[in-house]
């Protein structure tokens, strides 16, 4: 080794409790020991929160399970020769069979370090940073002897670039993939769920691939983004019975998901309850009054809906609680175009949005102009005054 790992040594802690095993200047090694059958070696990938959970496989109340963990400083740096040299102090502590699992940047780490931290097996979940070329040359130097026995890549392939990295992979021997689809790029969420993790990864070791990759698809029903991705394909389709029935029958936790939410308005409304989907978009909006977003497309479905009063209402009731210069705009012309006494509100709020956005003053010009004047005499606005004129 040369002086940065001598340096890097000097911060090892072999005293077997769990904690830090030893750190380098860009990564550290977390080591939960436990007395379990196999020891999983998890590969971070350094992006703030993490894609893979550790919860998920030693969490309170899961099985007891023997954990390494790689953790790197920045999400920039996946330094190979310190990940390398975290990887020999596993393979100097650690005699059960081990398995390799990381998601994005940390799936490829998995790939390229998984057997030089002596592992057995791998799960990389939809890795990226492969040369999508398939040369190492053009990027990472994945290489054929750098796989571990057995190599599974979970991947979606209704995404291109999920799909593109699987591709690239496929040219190594032994890469064993496991379409997931609607699950987008976080694949590894197919683990989620009572002691799920813990059979995939016994399964993988085993060499058993088509059971570990049965349980990942089997288990998809438990991850709420996976729901709502599938009920909106099923509406996409004209399954709207389907896509309706798919967003609402989920796990308790996912209830109160505003994905599933909109998933099921959209189904509903596909299913000619119009009604209830309005219903549905309003909880959104009353849990979450400051989501532009949910306002939106409650104010949309009126619309769909032919209310124009009621569009106009929800506009103004999300401009007053956003104050989104989206909403002063659409308002605009939503009274301006119903006529009667909602033109001369139209030119109210005109009057307003100046006062309060001057930098979008071209823009509510160009609206106002095109407001007939009202019957007590307002004028059009005045490009020189600077005001909509009394």
């Amino acid at each position: 080794m040369g002086d940065d790992d001598d340096a890097a040594r000097r911060h090892r802690a072999m005293s077997g409790t769990s904690g830090c095993l030893y750190e380098t200047e860009d990564v550290r090694l977390f080591h939960r020991p436990a007395e379990s059958d196999y020891s999983v070696v998890l590969f971070g990938a350094g992006e703030g929160r993490p894609r893979l959970s550790s919860r998920w496989m030693s969490g309170p109340g899961q099985a007891a399970l023997d954990l390494y963990e790689i953790v790197p400083h920045d999400r920039e740096a996946l330094p190979a020769q310190q990940i390398d040299a975290l990887c020999d102090v596993i393979t100097e502590t650690n005699s059960r069979p081990a398995i390799a699992v990381g998601a994005g940047l940390g799936g490829l780490a998995a790939l390229r370090h998984g057997r030089r931290a002596g592992c057995a097996a791998t799960l990389a979940f939809s890795p990226i940073g492969v040369a999508p070329s398939g040369d190492p040359a053009t990027g990472p130097d994945l290489r054929q002897e750098d796989l571990t026995a057995t190599a599974m890549v979970a991947f979606d392939p209704k995404v291109a670039r999920d799909s593109a990295q699987m591709q690239a992979l496929r040219r190594l021997g032994g890469v064993h993939g496991v379409p997931l689809p609607f699950m987008g790029l976080r694949t590894e969420r197919a683990l989620i769920g009572e002691g799920c993790a813990l059979k995939v990864f016994g399964e993988a070791l085993h060499g058993r691939l088509w059971e570990a990759a049965q349980l990942l698809r089997h288990n998809r029903a438990q991850d709420d983004r996976y729901l709502a991705r599938l009920s909106r394909a099923c509406t996409r389709r004209g399954h709207y019975r389907w896509a309706a029935e798919i967003a609402s029958k989920t796990a308790p936790a996912a209830q109160g998901n505003p994905e599933l939410a909109l998933a099921r308005a959209d189904a509903l409304v596909g299913l000619g309850k119009s009604l209830e989907a309005v219903e549905t978009l309003e909880r959104l909006v009353v849990d979450a009054p400051q989501s532009a977003r949910y306002w939106s497309l409650l104010a949309d479905r009126y619309e769909e809906m032919g209310q124009d009063r009621a569009t106009a209402e929800v506009l103004e009731l999300a401009l007053e609680v956003t104050e989104n210069f989206g909403f002063c705009w659409r308002l605009i012309r939503k009274l301006g175009a119903m006529g009667g006494r909602s033109r001369a509100q139209a030119a109210a709020v005109a009057e307003m949005a100046l006062e309060q956005w001057p930098e979008h003053r071209e823009q509510i010009v160009r609206i106002a102009q095109g407001l007939p004047p009202p019957a007590r005499g307002w004028s059009a606005p005045d490009r020189r005054g600077g005001a909509l004129l009394p």
